[in-house]
């Protein structure tokens, strides 16, 4: 079942979890002015940090880190066990680190200067690390702006992984992922190897509250600064362990009163906690399930079918609801990730996990990097092929073949989409990897009108040549799609998965039957004109859908020519 407030949770994690990003950069790229001097990096702090340090910015500096670390620890609580991937498993262990590191940092200067009104400056800061406690403080510090700088990465790497424009500006972000913590290191070195030189051949302009002098009431401050942190440290910890305490008490009690028990088609019997999703079931007890999005609730293919036990199942609801709708799905299939049994259960798992994500990382690169976007896909096919064979030799065949496949691959780079796959004179395309939905129906109305005046032009051209004229279908759909990140275009291999291009593919078979040349969906037509004016609309049955399909048909290239010139009209309008 999906819970609501899990749907707060996620968003409100990754507000907070920016706001500390972007407070994390700031840190970093003044840190970055110490390539010049000392001196430059108090400047630029004025700008970068001080913003940070008025009543609304500290309001929002620290209840993000309430908020943040509350909710991860939440979630640590919630979490049914320990068997996860290990970029999971990493991304848990850095934020429960960077507490431990970041309180004696963070917590030490708000302290002094909130309560004891002592002077925190960069001087103080480079002086303690390099000069008073460089064995000790210097590591923790370059280890503390790595763990922070990775976390955080990671964390923005899952919410930008699914846009659309993610894979374009994987190059960019990628240089300023490793920059700015490069530069930060060396402003942070060039400082401090400044401020050595400083204390070494000149103390006496070092200020006054740089050093503590013993016996002074400044030295007396921060010892007791140093016992407050001291004691936050060790109530982080017995939060920490109170976390764990809990979910093994939690864990006891299921075990104890309230265990469940899931059934596979194996024969293989698991006893959960009650609470487990199924999902958690599966890989608690090692049985193999494929999840591609790590079992958020963001893809189908951890699904079920229940056999039994659908009784002790909550109806589905938000994020399973919206996915088991937009497949299709009949009532007994539901997400394992989202479904909790409170009683026995049997499932089956419907997506074999040693061909889903091994398969698709040799077709295209890790599925996992794949992106879901509505994309345009334009499948054409050629009628009666085979007549061309009679009495022809076979380079002459493959002469006309080769021109036709030319003709219709031109048609398809010149509006913008790629050739994805070649099978036999069936030719699909696909539109819209770098653009809108919009954009990506235009584009392959486009295609389709440039093959439709391509095949005319082949035809004048070989007239001589054919025994009749080529005849072509063509079918058009825009969809839902995962697209593999790393796919540059071309022939070989499938580089998008999803219904898109089956339902093209049999759109183009239903253009023989309505006696025209090509049948597009009404859904990629609405991207392109809402208005549908003109349209010769149609309800048809197509394979493997179990509510019919509202269609457009095109006898004839001046109809589709008529469309675009009026869809061109009104975007200049």
């Amino acid at each position: 079942m999906s819970n609501p407030k899990r749907g707060m949770m996620r968003p409100l994690r990754l507000a907070t979890g920016l706001v500390l990003f972007i407070y994390a950069t700031s840190h970093l790229l003044n840190h970055a002015f110490g390539i010049r001097s000392a001196g430059t990096m108090e400047a630029a702090a004025n700008f970068l940090l001080d913003p940070w340090q008025t009543m609304p910015g500290l309001v929002l500096l620290y209840g993000a880190v309430a908020i943040h670390v509350a909710l991860g620890l939440y979630s640590l609580y919630r979490r049914r066990h320990f068997r996860m991937p290990a970029s999971e498993a990493m991304q848990i262990a850095l934020g429960l680190s960077i507490p431990l590191l970041l309180i004696s940092h963070a917590a030490a200067i708000r302290i002094g200067e909130g309560v004891y009104d002592l002077s925190v400056g960069y001087d103080r800061v480079l002086y303690l690390y390099w000069v008073a406690t460089p064995d000790f403080g210097l590591p923790r510090q370059y280890l503390l702006l790595a763990i922070v700088w990775i976390h955080g990465c990671l964390g923005i790497r899952a919410w930008l992984r699914s846009k659309r424009w993610y894979a374009r500006a994987v190059p960019a972000l990628a240089a300023l992922a490793t920059l700015v913590p490069v530069l930060a290191a060396l402003g942070f070195l060039n400082a401090g190897l400044d401020m050595r030189y400083v204390a070494a051949n000149a103390p006496a302009s070092l200020g006054k509250h740089v050093a503590d002098r013993p016996g002074t009431r400044q030295a007396s401050d921060w010892a007791q600064v140093s016992r407050i942190v001291d004691g936050i440290l060790v109530g982080y910890r017995g939060l920490v362990a109170g976390v764990f305490t809990l979910r093994a008490g939690r864990n006891w009690h299921a075990r104890r009163y309230g265990s469940i028990r899931v059934a596979y088609p194996d024969g293989r019997m698991v006893s959960v906690p009650a609470g487990f999703s199924v999902l958690e079931a599966s890989r608690w007890a090692g049985v193999p399930h494929a999840s591609v999005c790590g079992g958020r609730g963001r893809c189908s293919t951890c699904r079920v079918g229940v056999l039994a036990g659908a009784e002790y199942l909550s109806p589905p609801s938000g994020d399973e609801l919206r996915l088991l709708t937009r497949i299709g799905a009949p009532p007994d299939v539901r997400l394992a990730c989202q479904i909790r049994p409170t009683g026995n259960v049997a499932v089956v798992p419907l997506v074999n996990p040693a061909s889903d994500p091994v398969l698709a990382s040799r077709r295209f690169g890790a599925i996992g990097s794949g992106r879901e976007m509505e994309i345009a896909a334009l499948f054409v096919d050629m009628r009666q092929s085979t007549r061309l064979a009679d009495d022809r030799l076979p380079y002459d065949v493959l002469f006309l073949f080769d021109r036709y496949i030319q003709m219709v691959s031109t048609a398809v780079r010149e509006s913008g989409g790629h050739v994805t796959n070649i099978a036999g004179d069936g030719i699909m395309s696909v539109f819209g990897v770098d653009g809108t939905a919009e954009k990506a129906a235009r584009d392959a109305f486009s295609a389709a009108l440039r093959v439709w005046d391509g095949i005319d032009a082949l035809n004048a051209e070989l007239r001589a040549e054919l025994p009749e004229p080529f005849r072509i279908g063509m079918g058009l759909h825009v969809g839902v799609a995962v697209v593999g990140a790393g796919w540059k275009g071309g022939t070989d291999g499938l580089p998008f998965l999803g219904d898109t291009g089956n339902v093209a593919a049999r759109l183009e078979a239903e253009a023989k039957r309505l006696d025209c040349t090509l049948v597009a969906s009404a859904e990629a037509l609405s991207l392109l004109d809402n208005s549908m004016e003109g349209a010769a609309l149609d309800t048809v049955m197509i394979r493997g859908k179990f509510e019919p399909v509202r269609v457009a048909r095109f006898a004839v290239s001046d109809e589709l020519r008529k469309l675009l010139a009026r869809r061109t009209a009104k975007k200049v309008a």
